[in-house]
C-alpha cells in the first residue's frame, strides 16, 4: 500500500458487540479528503478478526470502491523481557498452587469434622440413654459446631478471594507473554486499504466492524434472600483477549454465538450379523474435497459476491437498533448496557450487570433427625418473565453471605431452590422416651427390643412455618431380623426403606410432638451388625 494518494484514517473502537463466543466491533473515524481518486489506510487491526467479516461505511461526497484487506508483519521486541514475564509467571504460579493446597487442606479438614459430628449425633442418644452423657453436652457441642461452621466459611471465602486474585494477575501475565510467543517471532496486524472517489473535497466519515474471537462472556449472579422475595443480579463476566483495548465504549452483550445452529435429523440405525470377512465401506468424500472440486468458476463467482457486498455499503447512514433487554423467538437475549466501558485486553474477568429482578421466594424447612447442624432453611423462588441463563451465583440472606452455588438454566415461571442455611428460630430434637429388651423366655427362640422416640419442633419465628422432617429407623436385610411395629401418633406422609418423611405446619411460638414406636426382633443365636443402640 504505497500508493501516492493516501490519507492514514484513526480509527477508534467505539461500540462492541460481545457474544459466548467472540464480538463484532465498531470503529469509526474522520479525515479530510482531497478531491479525485483517494486511499484510506486503517492500520493496526487485531490477527483475531474474520477478514470476510470486514464491513465499511461513511458519509461524505463521494462513492466507495474496492476495499483490500492486507496482512501486516512487525519484528517483535527483545526476548529480556520475555524471560522478566516468565519469572513473574512463574512466582504467582508457587503462590496461587499454595493458596489451593490451603484451601484443598482447609476443606479436608472440614470433611473429617462432619463425620465425627456424625458419628456424635448417631451415638448420642446412646450415651444419653445410658446415663453417660448430659443435655449440656449437646448444648456445647451445638455452640461449638456452629463457631467451626462460622470460622470455616470464612476461611475458605478469604482463600477463594485470594485465589480469584491471583489467578487475575496470572492471567494479565500470561496474556502479554503470549503476545511475545509468536512462533514466527514477529507481530502480525491487519491493515484495510478503502477506495474512495472523492466528488467533493472536505470531511468524510468511515464505520468500520469487524468479527473477532479471543472474547467470551459466562453468566453470573448476586442473590440476595429476603424475608417474601429474592433480589436476583445478573452480570456477564466479560474476557477480552483480542489484543485490543475498547477505551470507553457503548457495549452490548448477547446470548447468541457465532456457531450457526441446525436441526439434525436422525439417520437409519442398521444392525447385521457380524462377518469379519466383509470389507469395510468405501470412504466418504469429506466436505473439505468437495469444496476443492469445485469448478474455479464458482469460487470466483464467491470471491465477486463477498466484494459486491461491501461495496455494497455506498454512503448511506448506518441504522443500529437499540433496546434495554431484547429476546427473539429463538430465545437469543441481547441487553444494551447504558454509559461507556472500559476493557482492556487482558485476559481477566471484568463483571458488567446486565439485569436486577425481584422475585416471589418463599422459605421451606428441612430437618433430618440425624443432622448435628440442626433445622436447615431454603428458598422456593419463581422465576419471572425473562430466561435466566445457566452460572456461578453468591448467595446472601439479608445482605449476609452464605455460599456458592450454580444456577442451572431456568425457564420463564419456572420454581427453582436457593440459599441452604441453618435456621436459628426453629429448634428439633430427637429423644429417646423408652428402651426394652424383652426378658428371656417370653419371646421363643427369640431376642426383642422396643423404642419408643419423641421428636420435638418449636417455631421461634414470628409467623407460622411448613416444615419438612425426616427419621429413619433400623431397615432389616435379613429374614431373621423383623423390624415390625412402627406406630406414630401424626402418620408420616411416606416411608422409604426405613426413612420416615412429615409435613407438618407449626404455628407461631408454638411446638409440635411426634412420638413413634417400633421393634426389632430376631433370633437369638445371630448378633445384629451394626449393634442396636
Amino acid at each position: 500500500m504505497t500508493e501516492k494518494n493516501h490519507s492514514l484514517l484513526k480509527i477508534a473502537i467505539d461500540r462492541v458487540v460481545v457474544y459466548l463466543d467472540g464480538a463484532r466491533v465498531f470503529r469509526s473515524g474522520k479525515v479530510e479528503l482531497k478531491k479525485g481518486f483517494q486511499k484510506v489506510r486503517v492500520t493496526g487491526l487485531t490477527k483475531n478478526l474474520y477478514k470476510d467479516s470486514v464491513r465499511v461505511s461513511g458519509k461524505g461526497k463521494g462513492s466507495l470502491g474496492a476495499i483490500d484487506i492486507e496482512t501486516v508483519y512487525q519484528e517483535e521486541v527483545s526476548h529480556e523481557a520475555l524471560n522478566k514475564l516468565l519469572q513473574d509467571e512463574e512466582k504467582l504460579q508457587k503462590t496461587l498452587q499454595s493458596l489451593q493446597q490451603q484451601l484443598k487442606f482447609t476443606s479436608h479438614q472440614n470433611e473429617r469434622m462432619k463425620v465425627l459430628s456424625s458419628r456424635f449425633s448417631e451415638e448420642y442418644p446412646q450415651w444419653l440413654a445410658s446415663g453417660e452423657t448430659q443435655l449440656a453436652t449437646l448444648s456445647e457441642f451445638i455452640i461449638f459446631e456452629t463457631k467451626r461452621n462460622d470460622e470455616y466459611m470464612k476461611r475458605v471465602q478469604k482463600l477463594k478471594n485470594d485465589i480469584e486474585e491471583v489467578t487475575k494477575k496470572l492471567n494479565t501475565l500470561q496474556a502479554k507473554i503470549n503476545e511475545y510467543r509468536n512462533l514466527s517471532h514477529v507481530e502480525q496486524t491487519y491493515e484495510i486499504a478503502i477506495a474512495v472517489e472523492v466528488n467533493q473535497p472536505g470531511p468524510f466519515i468511515f464505520e468500520l466492524s469487524y468479527q473477532t474471537t479471543g472474547v467470551s462472556w459466562e453468566p453470573s449472579y448476586d442473590v440476595d434472600l429476603k424475608t417474601d422475595k429474592a433480589i436476583l443480579k445478573g452480570m456477564a463476566q466479560i474476557v477480552n483477549r483480542t489484543l485490543e483495548d475498547w477505551i470507553k465504549v457503548s457495549l452490548e452483550i448477547s446470548t447468541a454465538v457465532f456457531k450457526p445452529l441446525r436441526v439434525i435429523d436422525p439417520t437409519p440405525y442398521y444392525i447385521d450379523i457380524y462377518d469379519p470377512y466383509r470389507p469395510p465401506p468405501a470412504p466418504k468424500r469429506s466436505m473439505k474435497a468437495k469444496k476443492m472440486a469445485l469448478p474455479a468458476s464458482i469460487a470466483y463467482q464467491e470471491k465477486e459476491a463477498s466484494r459486491d457486498e461491501l461495496a455494497a455499503y455506498g454512503l448511506e447512514d448506518m441504522v443500529e437498533s437499540t433496546a434495554e433487554l431484547v429476546e427473539s423467538p429463538s430465545g437469543v437475549q441481547s441487553f444494551e448496557i447504558s454509559g461507556k466501558w472500559t476493557i482492556p485486553s487482558d485476559g481477566n474477568n471484568h463483571p458488567v450487570t446486565l439485569t436486577t429482578h425481584e422475585l416471589k421466594s418463599e422459605k421451606e424447612f428441612y430437618w433430618a433427625a440425624t443432622d448435628a447442624l440442626g433445622v436447615i432453611a431454603q428458598d422456593k423462588i419463581i422465576n419471572g418473565d425473562a430466561v435466566i441463563l445457566g452460572g456461578n451465583a453468591k448467595v446472601y440472606a439479608d445482605g449476609e453471605f452464605i455460599g456458592e452455588t450454580y444456577i442451572k438454566r431456568i425457564a420463564p415461571r419456572e420454581e427453582f431452590k436457593l440459599g441452604a442455611r441453618e435456621e436459628l428460630k426453629i429448634t428439633a430434637k430427637k429423644k429417646l422416651l423408652e428402651r426394652v429388651k424383652e426378658k428371656a423366655g417370653l419371646v421363643k427362640g427369640k431376642r426383642a427390643v422396643s423404642y419408643e422416640y419423641e421428636l420435638v419442633l418449636s417455631n421461634y419465628r414470628k409467623e407460622p412455618s411448613q416444615i419438612t422432617i425426616k427419621d429413619v429407623i433400623p431397615y432389616s436385610r435379613s429374614e431373621r431380623i423383623k423390624v415390625k411395629g412402627f406406630n406414630a401418633n401424626i402418620e408420616p406422609v411416606s416411608d422409604t426403606l426405613g426413612i420416615y418423611t412429615w409435613e407438618l405446619k407449626v404455628r407461631h411460638d408454638a411446638e409440635k410432638k411426634i412420638t413413634y414406636k417400633y421393634e426389632v426382633e430376631w433370633e437369638k443365636d445371630f448378633d445384629i451388625n451394626p449393634p442396636l443402640p
